[in-house]
C-alpha cells in the first residue's frame, strides 16, 4: 500500500478499502454474531463506526468508517444481511468500506475468502 507518495509498512493497513457513495449498504460477509459495535462518539476515532463479526472457527470480519450501524451486539446476522452503510467516520479521506478479516487472531488478506466464500 502507498501512502502518502511512500510505501508503508504492511502492519499499517491491514484488510481492503472499497470505495463508495455514502449511504451505500454495507453487507455481511457471511452468517456470524455481532461481536463489536463501536462508534467515533464513544471513541473509536481512528476507526469510526465499526462493526465486528464473528464466524465461528477463529473467523472474525471488521467493517471500519461507516455511516451508519444498523446492528446492535450480540445480534445474530445472515450471509448479505445489510449491517450499516457506506461513511467516512474516524481516520478517513472519503466515504468507503474498510473491510478486514482475523483468523485466529492474526489478520490475513481476505481477498481469496471473499473469492472462495466462507464457507
Amino acid at each position: 500500500r502507498i501512502y502518502n507518495g511512500d510505501y508503508s509498512d504492511p502492519d499499517y493497513h491491514r484488510g481492503l478499502d472499497y470505495a463508495g457513495w455514502k449511504g451505500s449498504p454495507v453487507k455481511a460477509a457471511a452468517a456470524g454474531k455481532v461481536r463489536l459495535v463501536g462508534r467515533e462518539s464513544q471513541g473509536f476515532r481512528l476507526h469510526g463506526n465499526i462493526v465486528g463479526i464473528d464466524h465461528g472457527q477463529g473467523v472474525n470480519t471488521v467493517y471500519l468508517h461507516l455511516q451508519q450501524i444498523n446492528v446492535k451486539e450480540g445480534q445474530m446476522v445472515r450471509a448479505g444481511q445489510i449491517i450499516g452503510t457506506v461513511g467516512s467516520t474516524g481516520a478517513s479521506t472519503g466515504p468507503h468500506l474498510h473491510f478486514g478479516l482475523n483468523v485466529n487472531g492474526k489478520a490475513v488478506d481476505p481477498t481469496p475468502w471473499l473469492k472462495w466464500g466462507f464457507q
